[in-house]
């Protein structure tokens, strides 16, 4: 469901953990977590009480807004925080909670939602249908009439046309629409029954939160016959609408049936230390108008991402040893590229 966008650039100490029990109180059918990475908290949504709710690090919640009807998806993109809330969308500062945007678009169940940094994405999870969104212009489309069964979480995938959706049922699929056709690209099978959540880990793999198994499963997109791989989170219990924090290499679960939220390691994501990531990479030309190469140039493939200003992820795949990473379809701007597995950061000036 989550759009990955996050601006910290840190890797942090995780471990597995639920909120401390004074805030677990707070909780009441908790649906959605969305990690605000300029304001380093949570955002909950809290349909028990028609409330989203904020967490910091240190597990203090407090009450953000109160929404009717209830909150169910979350997504920031720029300023605002988006929630689906019954057949429409409302949007909040993230500020002041004050409400900027608000727009039916005649849903049934609105339920998971993502955004490319331009547009929102609305899966309706009674009507079978994902709806485009253009909060700048205030309107919105039918991007998909038919999604083929009940969806539910939502995600774009980084650097491509991709909108990932995650299904409700018995052996429920994974399915990738355009975002600019809504064209059905592919579908992946799963043996997964009734899947609530989706994101996108600091890797580029696909997360998946299930109840049935109750289990947060990671897989390749995009390659054949991809492997399923438990994650092996302990203590969950119908795990909703998921995010991933990257920062601190959580995935953040909202453990619907006890009232509580999980944050998780994600295998690679995290380190035992917290350490800034390493600056031993450099990168030139640098400003760049296109291609450039790195110094030392990489000794194995490795994964990457590349960063915005505003934290958005821009680009995203595996790079071969001795590459060079054209830039040249970015627009002009400031950029972090990121090994995640050598936890090294490069800063870069695209002209």
């Amino acid at each position: 469901m989550k759009g990955p966008c996050w601006l910290h650039l840190l890797l942090g100490a995780a471990a597995c953990v639920g909120l401390p029990d004074p805030a677990n109180a707070q909780l009441s059918n908790p649906e959605s977590v969305e990690y605000d990475p300029v304001g380093d908290r949570y955002f909950i949504s809290n349909t028990g009480s028609g409330t989203i709710k904020q967490r910091d690090q240190e597990g203090t919640i407090a009450d953000f807004v109160t929404v009717a009807p209830a909150p169910y998806g979350l997504e920031i993109m720029g300023d605002v925080l988006y929630v689906c809330s019954g057949g429409g969308v409302k949007g909040y500062d993230l500020a002041d909670g004050s409400l900027v945007f608000n727009r039916s678009l005649g849903g049934t169940f609105l339920n998971g939602i993502t955004t490319d940094g331009q547009y929102l994405y609305v899966t309706d999870f009674g009507a079978g249908r994902i709806y485009k969104v253009d909060p700048v212009a205030d309107g919105h489309s039918t991007l998909v009439t038919d999604t083929q069964g009940t969806p539910n979480g939502i995600v774009h995938l980084p650097g491509t046309d991709e909108l990932l959706v995650a299904y409700w049922g018995s052996n429920a699929p994974v399915r990738s629409f355009h975002r600019d056709t809504g064209i059905n690209l592919a579908t992946v099978a799963t043996t997964l029954a009734n899947i609530d959540g989706i994101t996108v880990d600091c890797m580029g793999r696909v997360l998946l939160a299930s109840w049935s198994p109750d289990r947060i499963t990671a897989f390749e997109w995009g390659i054949p016959s991809p492997t399923f791989t438990d994650l092996l989170v302990p203590g969950l219990n119908n795990p909703a609408d998921i995010d991933f924090d990257l920062p601190h290499g959580l995935v953040c679960i909202p453990n619907t049936a006890t009232n509580e939220v999980i944050l998780a390691a994600v295998p690679d994501c995290a380190v035992s230390v917290r350490e800034e990531r390493r600056y031993t990479t450099h990168v030139h030309p640098n400003p760049t108008d296109g291609p450039v190469r790195f110094d030392p140039p990489l000794k194995s493939a490795e994964p990457f991402l590349v960063i915005d200003a505003r934290g958005c992820i821009q680009a995203m795949g595996t790079l071969r040893a001795n590459a060079t990473l054209d830039l040249g379809d970015l627009p002009a701007g400031p950029y972090v590229i990121i090994f995640s597995r050598l936890a090294q950061q490069v800063r870069v000036m695209k002209e």
